[in-house]
């Protein structure tokens, strides 16, 4: 790092003697303001003084050397943009997406707006290899000595840094039982001695009975997390109609050969998630934990560290402390004997011709271009770029596009590490060395990866302060400058910006290593302090075809919003109901917490856990706290899955049944709370009549916890009931839905039950992949004929009726999270012999229609397939209870069930 920026006088009174900017490399003529810069400031820049026209934020680029026109704009020695006009000394640098984010977020600091005058270079077409590459393998250490305490499974899986039990849900469906088998076993495992967690791993796939086109993925990262040396057993929890079997399962483990023999792996299948699958599950593990108790940590070699290097959050900082220290320490553990993982794919194009200096041979280099123009091509055939990676934060905080964020990313790697290995995404690391593995930018889906692959730590850069955590692998936090790691000091643990303050690169990055080294050990970073840790694996995604020849799958442009029969003109909703709070006194008045990103999800979770015990113990049962945890918001693409992740965010603040909503934002996400309220007020929506919140600002998770419960308290002291939001649905809305391929009877009921809704004036929506729309007899009942959806996903009913709203899969989890988004005060499920998982808010009635001795009890109501006794009439008067608040489904709404939104056919990880 080269500090050669010169400062001047700040005003005619005050001097400051720190750089006010900075250059990655001598020969650059962009630099980096150390601090923020106020239009009319004088600066020194080669020894002239020159008044600033613009303000230049913190990490935002000036000028330091005249650019010509057309001319490249420069950082680390590489373009990352063009001018489109002459440029002069101490003007910012400007392109248009920075200019749409500061006149969003601060408008008041541009009365005169802001001119651009660079176009950025186009990476993702645009390819720079190095003209002279080294091709040496790296040094290595023969005896290094013990480097760490930690736990030795055996030659094929190596050490582990922790001792964790897992129980592994194999789908989506499984979540459920897996939280709540974990949660039962919490106490157990308090008892014991040197395990360190029982870990619930959860995530998002295959859920649907559609075809996977990652199911290959999916396998290699489940497996990958069994045998990773950190999990000291392992529990599969599958279901008999899953979409992956146990088979399956069983051939991947086999294919790691020794990694599969040293480890403990048990099967555990279940159609419910009822008490008895629960106890079931907790007898299987509970021996597992006792197993494990007896494992102790001895003295292990810098050989047993696998540690996968991510960043997150970046900011313009990124490049020039955190990541070139990490690449510093690194270069130290591969000289021990190590192994290092570089990987999210997408933010290193641009940044070949660094990662590509140094590698082991040219083979290593054709693969590493292969998976990066294999991914341009995954992006483009979605309509997509790499682009599409720089989040709101990432360019709010001076990375102006995806070439400048991995010109910074590439850090990770020093200049002096080879690139040795290149693997596909959760492809074992069997041999020692720097490896390159393919993956999303998406922080948790890349980890997951890079865990599957027998990663034992992670070191994190951030320069926004990001909260990521992996569940049982420890996960370093390096964050880039002093001024954020002292807002977040509670949540991070490294502070890269010891380097601004002028301590040397050898002394700080012995410093990370020591922490590394410690960590690994069993000191507990600052995520496992917190308690919060996330699982996301590279979600599936459309691979036949290409967007731009397939306009019919275009998620906006489709539906015409005219129901297929139209519902009577006033509802039948008894007189008695009231959207918020109804006549009953079992209803509760509901306030929503809504993360604006994936990484604020389970931050909410904490918070509505800790507030609703709060109020129970308050003895305040009216009202219940829900957060609603999702995968979006970062790391996805734009487009249509963008646009149905904010339809569905808004249809839940502006849901009828929810008193008060809180945006909870992250802070680095392209959807950060201003983006929200953008899309409110574009509505013609109040946003103050929301509550807003965000982890990163606020200072960290326990300062926004306590900033989110006094909201929470306000609202409720205030008793407010939620204003009359325009686009709310002026009637009724009933969600159907069937779970398995309807007989004629049930077919037949359905068809009856919609007859009598629309009658009553209330709204029905059938997603377009339920199978009721494959049932003639339901088609004919109802004489219609179905062309396609008529709303799009988690659209809002504007004309009251029969509705079929668009869907790419038969995830049931996506489905519920998008019928609840269209307004749905309940969902009425035909659900065959087991009920489906309940929705997190809504009431779910259930209605068994292959009954069984066992099944009365998990349905409201259940009859016989082929003789229906119960009538539609009876049915309607079960929803009309629920909503009064006189009857509570008996699978009831709970924290620990999926809320997954849908990205569309053409929705990709980027």
């Amino acid at each position: 790092m080269n500090t050669c920026g010169q400062s001047g006088p700040i005003n005619s009174q005050q001097k400051n003697t720190t750089p006010r900017f900075l250059l990655p490399a001598a020969a650059d003529n962009a630099a980096i303001a150390t601090e923020r810069i106020e239009a009319g400031d004088l600066i020194e820049i080669d020894g002239q003084l020159l008044a600033v026209k613009t303000a230049i934020p913190k990490g935002h680029r000036l000028c330091v050397k005249r650019i010509q026109k057309d001319e490249e704009v420069l950082s680390w020695g590489y373009p990352f943009g063009y001018a489109s006009v002459d440029i002069n000394p101490g003007e910012y640098l400007c392109n248009e997406r920075m200019k749409d984010v500061l006149t969003m977020r601060n408008p008041q600091d541009y009365p005169l707006g802001l001119s651009v005058n660079f176009t950025d270079r186009d990476s993702t077409r645009e390819q720079t290899l190095p003209q002279r590459q080294t091709l040496a393998k790296n040094e290595r250490k023969q005896d290094s000595g013990p480097a760490f305490m930690g736990y030795y499974r055996g030659p094929g899986r190596g050490w582990g840094t922790r001792n964790d039990v897992a129980i592994i849900g194999v789908t989506s469906r499984a979540r459920s039982l897996v939280l709540a088998a974990t949660d039962d076993l919490q106490g157990y495992v308090r008892g014991l001695e040197n395990v360190d967690a029982l870990t619930p791993v959860v995530h998002t796939e295959g859920g649907s009975s559609g075809v996977m086109h990652n199911k290959a993925l999916l396998l290699r990262t489940l497996a990958g997390f069994a045998v990773n040396p950190n999990i000291a057993a392992a529990v599969f929890v599958n279901d008999p109609d899953s979409p992956v079997s146990n088979a399956e399962l069983l051939h991947q483990l086999n294919s790691f050969g020794n990694a599969h023999l040293e480890s403990k792996i048990r099967y555990f299948v279940s159609d419910d998630d009822s008490g008895e699958s629960v106890s079931a599950l907790t007898a299987l593990v509970r021996p597992l934990l006792d197993g494990a108790a007896k494992c102790v940590r001895e003295p292990a070699p810098f050989e047993g560290l696998k540690v996968g290097l991510q960043c997150g959050g970046s900011d313009a900082f990124s490049g020039v402390t955190a990541n070139p220290l990490l690449g510093a320490v690194v270069e130290k553990l591969l000289q021990a004997g190590a192994t290092a993982n570089l990987a999210e794919t997408d933010e290193l194009i641009g940044a070949e011709e660094h990662v590509l200096a140094k590698v082991a041979d040219r083979n290593i280099a054709e693969e590493f271009l292969a998976k990066l123009n294999n991914f341009k091509d995954y992006a483009r055939r979605h309509g997509q770029t790499a682009e599409g990676n720089v989040s709101g934060g990432n360019l709010y905080r001076g990375l102006y596009n995806i070439t400048l964020k991995s010109l910074g990313a590439g850090r990770k790697k020093d200049p002096n590490t080879a690139l040795e290995h290149v693997i596909a995404y959760g492809e074992r690391m069997e041999l020692p060395g720097y490896y390159f593995m393919d993956s999303p930018g998406n922080d948790l889906e890349s980890i997951a990866g890079q865990v599957a692959a027998g990663a034992n730590l992670i070191l994190f850069t951030t320069g926004n302060g990001s909260i990521t955590n992996f569940p049982f692998v420890p996960t370093i936090k390096i964050v880039t400058t002093n001024e954020r790691f002292a807002l977040l000091e509670t949540d991070m643990d490294f502070n890269a910006g010891l380097l601004l303050n002028g301590l040397g690169q050898e002394d700080t990055a012995q410093q990370l290593l020591d922490l590394t080294c410690r960590i690994a050990s069993g000191e507990k970073s600052k995520g496992e302090y917190t308690g919060q840790s996330q699982v996301q694996i590279w979600r599936d995604w459309r691979q036949d075809g290409s967007r731009t020849t397939d306009a019919k799958l275009g998620y906006s442009t489709i539906c015409s919003g005219e129901p297929l029969l139209p519902a009577a003109q006033q509802s039948a909703v008894p007189a008695d109901f009231s959207n918020n709070y109804g006549s009953g006194t079992e209803r509760r008045r509901t306030i929503e917490i809504l993360p604006t990103s994936l990484c604020s999800g389970q931050v909410a979770e904490q918070i509505a856990a800790k507030m609703n015990a709060s109020l129970a113990d308050a003895g305040s049962n009216a009202w219940e706290v829900v957060a609603l945890p999702h995968t979006e918001g970062c790391g996805v693409s734009g487009g249509d899955a963008e646009e149905i992740y904010t339809r569905t965010i808004l249809g839940y603040a502006m849901h009828p049944a929810v008193s008060h909503t809180i945006f909870l934002e992250h802070g680095c996400e392209k959807t950060h709370n201003d983006f929200f309220k953008d899309s409110l007020r574009r509505r013609g929506v109040d946003t103050t009549h929301f509550g807003w919140a965000g982890i990163q600002n606020s200072g960290g998770i326990t300062a926004v916890s306590g900033i989110v419960g006094d909201l929470i308290q306000e609202h409720i002291r205030g008793h407010a009931v939620s204003p009359d939001v325009p686009g709310a649905p002026a009637s009724r809305i009933i969600g159907l839905a069937t779970a398995t391929t309807p007989s004629e009877t049930v077919a037949g009921m359905a068809a009856d039950l919609v007859q009598r809704l629309l009658a009553e004036g209330t709204s029905v929506i059938v997603s377009e992949t339920d199978h009721l729309l494959t049932s003639e007899t339901f088609l004919m009942e109802l004489q219609i004929d179905v062309a396609g959806p008529t709303i799009p996903y988690s659209g809002s009913v504007e004309a009251a009726g029969l509705h079929v709203m668009q869907a790419s899969t038969s995830d049931w989890l996506e489905i519920s999270t998008g019928l609840g988004a269209t307004g749905a005060e309940a969902l009425l499920v035909f659900a065959n012999q087991r009920p489906v998982q309940p929705h997190r808010m809504l009431p779910v009635l259930q209605i068994g229609t292959g009954t069984t001795p066992s099944t009365h009890k998990v349905f409201d109501i259940t009859a016989d397939n082929q003789d229906l006794s119960v009538t539609s009439g009876e049915i309607i008067s079960r929803l009309n209870e629920i909503q009064r608040g006189h009857y509570v489904p008996v699978v009831t709404a709970r924290p620990n069930v999926g809320f997954q939104i849908s990205r569309g056919s053409w929705g990709i990880s980027l």
